[in-house]
C-alpha cells in the first residue's frame, strides 16, 4: 500500500477538545489546521460556529463533538447537539454512544441513540466513540455491530479523554490499540471505516495504525506528524 503526503493529511482529524479552550486557543487551532492542511477539524460544540468562519473555503472538513465526552446524555440532548453543530457549520459528527446501556446489555437503548443522531444528521457523516478502553473484548464487538445497524459512517476507539474514572475499569487503558483496530475491522463491514484516537503521538505508531485498519487518525498533535511525515518521506512512503 502507497501512502502519499495528500492522503496522510487526509487522515489526520485534528482536535480541541478541551473544556478551557479560548476563543484564542480557537483561532490559533485553525491556523496550525490550514498551514499543514489536516483533513478534519474536531471541536466541541460551542467552538463550531467560530472554527467554521476560520475555515471557511480551505476544505476542511469540520466536526462536532456530541454527547462529549462520557455519552451518558439523553438522546434528545445528542440530537439537539447535532442539529445546533450542522446549523453552525459542522460537516461531520463526533458522538459517544450510550456506553453504560451497551454495558447493561440494552441493546434497543443503544441503537435508539445512535439511529437518532445518525437521522438528525441529514446525511452528514456520523462517527461513533465506543470507548473501547472501558470495554470488553465481546462488549467492542458489540459497539461495533450496534454501530453499523444504527448507520454510523465510522466507528472510532475512544474519545482520548482521560479521567480519574478510568482508573476504576482499566489500570492501564489505551486508546488507540493495534488490536482493537484489528477486532473493529474484522467484525465491521468494509464500507464501515475505523478512527483510531487517543494516544496517537508517535508517526510510527500512526501508520501502524493505518496498516492494521484504522481510516483515520484523531489527533491532537496533527500538524507535529504531518511536518514529520514530510521531512521522514516526502511525497509518499510504502506501508
Amino acid at each position: 500500500m502507497v501512502l502519499t503526503m495528500e492522503g496522510f493529511r487526509k487522515r489526520i482529524e485534528y482536535s480541541l477538545c478541551q473544556q478551557f479552550a479560548s476563543e484564542e486557543d480557537v483561532r490559533n487551532f485553525c491556523e496550525r489546521a490550514k498551514t499543514v492542511g489536516v483533513g478534519v477539524a474536531c471541536v466541541n460544540p460551542v467552538n463550531v460556529g467560530m472554527t467554521s468562519d476560520l475555515l471557511k473555503g480551505t476544505g476542511i472538513e469540520i466536526s462536532c463533538n456530541v454527547g462529549f465526552p462520557f455519552g451518558s446524555h439523553y438522546t434528545d440532548v445528542k440530537v439537539m447537539e447535532t442539529r445546533r453543530g450542522i446549523a453552525d457549520g459542522a460537516t461531520q459528527i463526533d458522538v459517544v454512544i450510550n456506553v453504560g446501556a451497551l454495558r447493561s446489555k440494552k441493546e434497543s437503548l443503544v441503537l435508539e441513540d445512535i439511529r437518532a443522531v445518525v437521522e438528525a444528521a441529514e446525511g452528514k457523516p456520523v462517527k461513533t466513540i465506543i470507548e473501547t478502553w472501558v470495554l470488553t473484548r465481546e462488549e467492542k464487538e458489540r459497539a461495533c455491530r450496534f454501530a453499523e445497524e444504527g448507520g454510523a459512517h465510522l466507528v472510532k476507539t475512544t474519545t482520548g479523554v482521560r479521567t480519574q474514572y478510568l482508573g476504576l475499569i482499566n489500570d492501564d487503558p489505551k486508546g488507540a490499540v493495534i488490536e482493537d483496530i484489528i477486532l473493529m475491522r474484522k467484525v465491521l463491514s468494509p464500507n464501515v471505516k475505523i478512527k483510531a484516537s487517543g494516544g496517537v503521538y508517535d508517526l510510527d505508531y500512526a501508520l501502524e495504525l493505518i496498516r492494521n485498519g484504522a481510516d483515520q487518525l484523531g489527533v491532537s498533535r496533527g500538524e507535529e506528524l504531518i511536518r514529520e511525515f514530510s521531512q521522514r518521506f516526502g511525497e509518499s512512503t510504502e506501508l
